[in-house]
């Protein structure tokens, strides 16, 4: 009897001990099923762009067959949409044109009398690579008799500092921040296509004196924006040094600026638009912004993707989801017919009661009811473009204004210093504008860094020697 009695004793202790080894296998699995979850929210949450979210599909491209190796995987399809006109590339107007003939026949060798027709083609083909141009200049000294004071001579192409020329700055700074490449490889550019030697310090303190030299133009962009009546204004992580920083982006029809800070307050539009700033401020619901301004226009394009992620969880929140994408797209299609001020603003006054209505429903769901306090909380900012004609109702213009930035942070992962941030935020600011207004990047980086060695040595003060 107690051989059975310890015999069952055995199998139980053998069944708890199993019992306990999947408890912890479950807990392993309930650990690993939270990680994927929070990396999926990073891809599927409402704060993110559609243009960013994964696909649908459970397939994963790497199943797919070569064929397909170019479907997008937020799934699109690549090429021109349906309904969109193709875009023809124009072609150039030749700078030499070559006759290419023919005497004879390659078939049977019979002589040709002459053309009857001729088959032009294009051909487009960059030069050579060119080999850098060295030039020494014998900077002449000169004392005055009168006074001792001695003067070096000066000459437009040569610099004031360093060994490298305009172009070559300029190139070192477009490297970097237009085609993204890492300082060694920009090395490996220039050795390759003009055989100059260049180290990796070299190739950033160019690109330091390219963001020295377009400071003035920065600090212009800067008053052109503070004077602007609208202004599209983000911001999103970055790193400085490896702690937390931020890069904000103020954005309009003709500029862009980029402002790397520390914080994400209400301070830095205040310092970069001014405590005066008049116009409006189109942004998201960061709280940052109604601490800056009270003339704001909350963006849409968050508050939808928001109310339809609430949606597809709480049926409590469709009807919410619904009556928003209703008046958004009724008002749409209704400021489409240009209406008069005065019934602007009649629509402006039905649009706020009927958000009122909508935030005063009772609900009993919590992201349910955070959502309506969220609408709540921005009644006075949500329709600010039902009166005002030229105000977006999304924040499109500063979220696409952040993509460069984003992908660089992606490379560089994080800013050194202070002369880092200046570099960055200076450069970004640069050609994002020059490319709004259809400048080109790379002869206005040489004119920028041209124009400023001209205006160093008007406002350097001569080496002075006085003769004893």
């Amino acid at each position: 009897m107690e051989e059975r009695i310890d015999e069952l004793e055995e199998k139980i202790a053998q069944k708890d001990k199993r019992i306990e080894e999947q408890n912890e296998r479950i807990e392993e699995q309930q650990e690993r099923i939270e990680e994927l979850e929070t990396r999926l929210r990073k891809y599927e949450n409402p704060h993110t762009p559609p243009s960013k979210r994964r696909s649908g599909t459970d397939e994963s491209p790497t199943s797919q067959d070569d064929e397909d190796d170019d479907v997008r995987t937020d799934g699109g399809t690549p090429g021109r949409k349906d309904g969109h006109n193709p875009e023809w590339r124009s072609p150039p107007d030749p700078d030499e044109e070559i006759e290419v003939t023919s005497d004879c026949c390659p078939e049977c060798g019979d002589h040709f009398d002459e053309s009857v027709g001729v088959s032009p083609r294009l051909v487009e083909e960059v030069p050579d690579p060119q080999p850098p141009e060295v030039t020494q200049y014998n900077r002449h000294r000169y004392q005055c008799d009168s006074c001792g004071t001695e003067t070096v001579a000066t000459h437009p192409d040569c610099p004031d500092e360093g060994q490298f020329g305009v172009n070559v700055i300029a190139q070192s700074a477009l490297s970097r921040y237009d085609h993204r490449l890492p300082y060694r490889k920009i090395t490996d550019r220039f050795e390759q296509l003009h055989g100059l030697e260049l180290s990796g310090a070299s190739a950033w303190h160019a690109t330091e004196r390219a963001a020295r030299a377009g400071r003035c133009e920065y600090e212009q962009i800067r008053r052109e924006i503070q004077e602007a009546e609208i202004v599209h204004v983000d911001e999103t992580g970055i790193k400085r040094d490896g702690d937390q920083a931020w890069i904000w982006t103020f954005r309009t029809d003709e500029h862009t600026l980029y402002a790397v800070r520390e914080s994400r307050g209400s301070d830095v539009p205040a310092e970069v638009l001014g405590e005066d700033f008049a116009g409006t401020v189109i942004c998201d619901g960061w709280t940052a912004y109604p601490a800056f301004s009270s003339t704001l226009q909350r963006c849409w394009a968050h508050l939808l993707r928001e109310a339809e992620d609430v949606a597809s969880d709480h049926e409590e929140a469709e009807p919410v989801y619904r009556y928003l994408k209703q008046m958004f797209v009724g008002l749409q299609s209704w400021l489409e017919t240009d209406p008069d001020p005065r019934a602007r603003a009649q629509m402006h006054r039905a649009c706020q009661d009927g958000l009122r209505s909508l935030v005063e429903r009772s609900v009993t769901d919590e992201p349910v009811a955070t959502l309506l306090g969220k609408i709540e909380g921005g009644l006075d900012h949500w329709l600010t473009f039902v009166g005002e004609p030229a105000v977006s109702p999304t924040n499109n213009a500063a979220e696409n204004a952040l993509r460069e930035p984003v992908v660089l942070r992606k490379i560089i992962g994080t800013l050194r210093n202070d002369r880092g941030m200046f570099v960055h935020e200076t450069i970004l600011s640069l050609l994002a504008t020059w490319r709004q207004q259809g400048r080109n990047p790379y002869e206005e980086l040489t004119r920028v860094v041209h124009d400023n060695e001209m205006i160093s040595r008007e406002q350097t003060v001569p080496v002075v020697e006085t003769s004893g």
